[in-house]
């Protein structure tokens, strides 16, 4: 018999090739069951939030049933406050609802299951000690997503309520500044009148008319002054000019006298002498 031609030795054996395979998904498995779980949070919903109970209150409370993440407790308006009855504290303050989030979904059930409608607890001498817990899990659906809550939606609530203030904020002030202009122009107005009725009764009683009884009107009075006539004109010049020769003959006169007072006083030498010499 002929004889048979050797196999190469570089060529791999069909076992090494099933072995090698099954090698890497081994190392897959490993790594992917040493890789930790990511843990979905869940969130829980207070619709009531027990009197004088604040943010590091709460989160000591619950903590002791699961590990807490983010918490958001809303405040209680000033003019909600006014007509409660809740005890006023000058250090604390009111909340009326609350968000918290668990780091484990689970956790988040079971605090709803087991803490809802019970009692707050503790010692009685704590003023929320029968104050019933009001709890609901907000469930995150797949399937509707319009009932899927998430964390970014109390942003956008927050914003929301800042815009509205904001915009009723602008609103009062431009009501505000829109009542003071007419109340600036009605005291304007007011004051003018009282100014021109001032201004009538006192040319009134400048001219001598007398007012009658109260509640009687009276026609007003006008007085136009008329132009002078050519005659009257030229007789006021006349008068003018006759006036002005009276003063001028005077002031000659004057000086007349006080020259004939100088001629006949005696000369004084020493007055001759320091007049000369100035």
């Amino acid at each position: 018999m002929p004889p048979q031609a050797e196999e190469p030795a570089t060529r791999p054996h069909q076992g090494d090739m099933e072995d090698h395979t099954p090698l890497l998904s081994q190392d897959a498995e490993h790594s992917m069951e040493e890789r930790p779980k990511r843990r979905k949070p869940g969130i829980v919903y207070l619709s009531s939030i027990p009197p004088n109970m604040n943010v590091a209150k709460m989160r000591e409370y619950f903590s002791k049933f699961g590990a807490l993440d983010r918490m958001f407790l809303q405040a209680m308006d000033k003019d909600s406050s006014k007509g409660s009855k809740v005890k006023k504290f000058k250090k604390n303050l009111h909340f009326t609802e609350g968000w918290l989030e668990f780091k484990s979904k689970r956790k988040a059930k079971q605090v709803h299951m087991y803490l809802n409608n019970q009692a707050v607890g503790g010692k009685r001498k704590n003023p929320q000690y029968d104050t019933l817990w009001n709890i609901k899990y907000l469930p995150r659906y797949k399937t509707v997503p319009l009932f899927r809550f998430k964390w970014a939606y109390l942003k956008q609530r927050l914003e929301y309520e800042r815009e509205v203030m904001r915009q009723r904020m602008g609103a009062e002030i431009s009501q505000v500044t829109k009542e003071t202009d007419h109340f600036l122009k009605l005291s304007d107005i007011s004051n003018k009148k009282k100014k021109r009725k001032s201004k009538e009764m006192s040319g009134k009683e400048g001219e001598g008319v007398k007012e009658g009884a109260k509640g009687e009107d009276r026609d007003k009075v006008f007085i136009f002054k008329q132009k002078d006539t050519e005659e009257e004109k030229l007789s006021k010049k006349e008068e003018r000019n006759r006036k002005n020769e009276l003063f001028k003959k005077r002031i000659v006169e004057k000086k007349k006298k006080k020259q004939k007072r100088k001629s006949e006083r005696p000369e004084d030498i020493l007055e001759s002498v320091f007049v000369g010499a100035s």
